[in-house]
């Protein structure tokens, strides 16, 4: 039992921790209530013992001889999270940069290895890179042994049988906690998986699709308490609805409603949509007896979805949508203009850092309040871990993706929640909980992973909403066969 000396220590350390890392920060910003809250110490200091230790199952004594393992990225992941998810050169007194870089180096001495970190194009080039990567794994040149690859277009390579069955890599153990499961159960195709996703890639929190509420507003409305509504498992899309429709003001009074106005929420641009349908678990397909998908869409529950989306976008009052639906202003929730605003988590990181207001954080809203818990939608910036199926160094790599994912659980995904997002960024308390619940119902699925080989069936609410149709039998109508033959063919090719 640690003596009160010992306690009373560990507080001091944390304050001198945190006042360290906060040092510059706007005292308006996001940072100013860090002081009043304290993290969790066993992960916030390498000097303060944890009460108890997780451990992998890899072996004691792995020692590769100081292998170079190479190590593709995509180029824009410091976009999502700030700094990259691997490969970080230094300390230099960021929190999330400084653990990052620790985690590389604790997986590195604990293998004996050097990691070689080599970095590609950014999204809007990716497809060039693909085409790197698969010239590369064509010609065996053996230039990556693993690839965190943009999940967006990385999953062409395993419909052509360019990436190594995960299940068959030696001491990746995906039923750990610190990988996702929903990867490991959906995109196993034939006893076949090519992606791994877990805490060893922040890209997965960082892209979370949530919603900000503004505290401003909801005093000003004598709004019920958010918080206690999504922990009573009342946060619906009806409930939503119903909430924002007596939310708007002409605040310049020129008796028009626009941008320069007051509303309950505001959804425009296209991808704000996904995020209702992975949050209502919405399926697409099945899986035969075989362990072969088909097209199996959840037909009137997604027709429901979309009036629903409709009724709450564009038949309430409480409602703005942009007259252009390819962009979002989100100076409109900083300037305390809207109620709800859909997003990410790395919003917090890229424009809400200095918003003077208070915000929550919430989930999207579930279908309807006898959903079994909160979807959160990933959006797909994530980087998906995959190995070219001519590896020779599958222990190796095996090895370091099964410690890099556990080294994040015990002390990178901690600090990034507790310290970086929950009290730099969200503020209070409550929001801690919060998020948890929003992590915990991270949720890939087939569908929206091999999205674009399938003719684009997880796009059908940004299809609709931004034509501003909910004719839903329609899209159906048009899209089925295609997506269904694509389905078919993208199996074949996967299992032949």
């Amino acid at each position: 039992m640690k003596t009160k000396t010992t306690a009373a220590l560990a507080a001091f350390i944390l304050i001198i921790l945190l006042f360290a890392a906060c040092a510059g920060e706007n005292d308006n910003g996001a940072a100013g209530n860090i002081t009043e809250q304290e993290p969790n110490a066993q992960n916030f200091s390498d000097d303060l013992e944890p009460d108890t230790e997780i451990k992998d199952s890899l072996p004691d004594g792995l020692d590769f001889g100081e292998a170079v393992l190479n190590l593709h990225v995509r180029g824009d992941c410091n976009i999502d999270i700030g700094v990259p998810e691997f490969g970080v050169e230094a300390e230099i007194g960021e929190i999330i940069n400084d653990i990052l870089y620790r985690r590389d180096k604790a997986v590195e001495d604990r293998l004996n290895i050097k990691l070689n970190v080599i970095t590609g194009l950014g999204w809007q080039d990716y497809n060039s890179e693909v085409t790197t990567i698969r010239a590369s794994i064509a010609s065996g040149d053996q230039s990556y042994d693993i690839i965190a690859g943009w999940s967006a277009r990385i999953p062409s390579l395993s419909v052509e049988g360019l990436l190594m069955n995960l299940h068959e890599l030696p001491h990746l153990k995906l039923s750990e906690p610190w990988w996702n499961k929903s990867i490991a159960d959906e995109m196993t195709i034939n006893q076949n998986l090519h992606f791994a996703v877990g805490d060893g890639n922040l890209s997965l929190l960082a892209n979370c699709m949530v919603m900000f509420t503004n505290n401003k507003i909801q005093q000003e409305y004598n709004l019920p308490d958010i918080y206690e509504t999504v922990f009573g498992g009342g946060w619906t899309i009806d409930y939503m609805n119903n909430l924002v429709k007596d939310i708007s003001a002409d605040l310049n009074g020129d008796g028009a409603m626009d941008e320069n106005d007051l509303y309950g929420t505001y959804i425009g641009e296209y991808n704000r949509f996904d995020g209702f349908l992975q949050a209502s678990n919405i399926k697409m397909t099945k899986i035969d007896e075989h362990g072969i998908p088909y097209l199996d869409i959840e037909y009137e529950k997604l027709a429901n979805l979309v009036n629903m989306v409709y009724e709450l976008i564009y038949n309430n009052p409480g409602s703005y949508v942009s007259p252009n639906i390819a962009e979002y202003n989100n100076e409109l929730f900083k300037n305390n203009q809207i109620y709800i605003a859909p997003g990410w988590l790395l919003v917090t990181n890229e424009s809400l850092r200095d918003m003077e207001e208070d915000y929550s954080i919430i989930p999207y809203p579930k279908y309807d309040a006898a959903q079994d818990r909160y979807y959160s939608r990933i959006q797909d910036g994530v980087s998906l871990l995959c190995v070219p199926v001519n590896s020779t160094k599958t222990e190796l790599t095996g090895a370091f993706m099964e410690a890099a994912a556990s080294e994040s659980y015990k002390n990178v995904s901690p600090q990034y929640f507790d310290v970086a997002m929950k009290l730099k960024y969200a503020r209070d308390e409550t929001a801690s909980k919060m998020l948890d619940i929003i992590r915990d119902g991270a949720y890939l699925n087939f569908a929206s992973i091999y999205n674009e080989s399938i003719n684009y069936p997880w796009f059908v609410m940004r299809d609709l909403m931004s034509t501003r149709s909910n004719n839903f039998a329609s899209w159906f109508d048009r899209n089925e066969a295609r997506i269904a033959s694509a389905i078919e063919n993208l199996a074949d090719r996967m299992t032949s």
